[in-house]
């Protein structure tokens, strides 16, 4: 194919000595296009240049890119190829892609249109529902807590997972069983606070217990079923654990 390209720009260059043209041949900047055309040769690599081929535009006919033979100033950017206007004619976004400032492979490789391996959401224009709606992208699942679409005041564009920062309600709020997980029917007796016990990173493992949230005794929690309790070699004594000992330690004993 290559072959038969210069061959056809080598009949060109012939038709620009005719007189009438040779003075615009030499003007207008013909004279270097065909000059390189003619210098490709059989073993021309075109990964030598400042555009590699590879993946789609590997396959592509020389002509699609170089039009009517022209090859100083062929357009390298994405968009300056890949549009509804300008002199070469790719395949453009669709009417329905969504709203973005940059060039294609800020989301998109050569390699494919439809695999968007990774979305670079500092390109985008609008907010994360224009896009998240369940329909140009994944949107919020029916299992999803109630709440509104500004889905940057729990996620983050790396990751859905939850993060707290944004949040402003005390964590019964969501935490309360209906609207997200709540405590469980094998919880201590205690305060809804559960920031008194628990991270937001994670529910377990506990690192501290506020005691001033736990309702009920001692030993109604330290029973050695739900938490530590008296061990084998305890003093004989009653279950009233406070008789000797205090919320921030076993030991020393009163």
């Amino acid at each position: 194919m290559r072959n038969d390209l210069i061959s056809r720009f080598a009949s060109r260059v012939a038709d620009c000595f005719r007189p009438s043209w040779f003075v615009l041949f030499l003007t207008c900047g013909c004279y270097a296009n065909h000059a390189l055309a003619l210098d490709l040769g059989p073993d021309f690599d075109h990964d030598e240049t400042n555009f590699p081929l590879d993946y789609k535009h590997a396959l592509a006919d020389c002509e699609s890119c170089h039009v009517q033979g022209i090859f100083i100033g062929t357009p390298r950017r994405c968009v300056d190829c890949h549009s509804n206007s300008g002199r070469i004619k790719a395949s453009a976004p669709s009417s329905r892609h969504i709203r973005v400032v940059g060039d294609c492979d800020y989301c998109h490789t050569s390699d494919s249109w439809t695999t968007v391996v990774r979305v670079d959401h500092s390109v985008v224009i609008g907010s994360c529902i224009n896009c998240h709606n369940g329909v140009a992208a994944e949107g919020k699942n029916p299992g999803h807590i109630p709440s509104g679409n500004f889905c940057d005041d729990c996620h983050t564009t790396y990751s859905w997972k939850f993060y707290h920062v944004n949040v402003v309600n005390n964590c019964v709020f969501c935490h309360n069983g209906s609207i997200a997980t709540g405590k469980n029917p094998g919880h201590i007796q205690s305060t809804s606070t559960c920031e008194d016990c628990h991270r937001t990173s994670s529910w377990a493992p506990v690192l501290r217990v506020d005691h001033g949230s736990v309702l009920g005794t001692c030993f109604s929690c330290h029973n050695n079923v739900i938490a530590r309790g008296k061990g084998p070699l305890h003093v004989p004594s009653s279950n009233d654990c406070s008789v000797c000992h205090s919320v921030t330690g076993w030991v020393p004993a009163f």
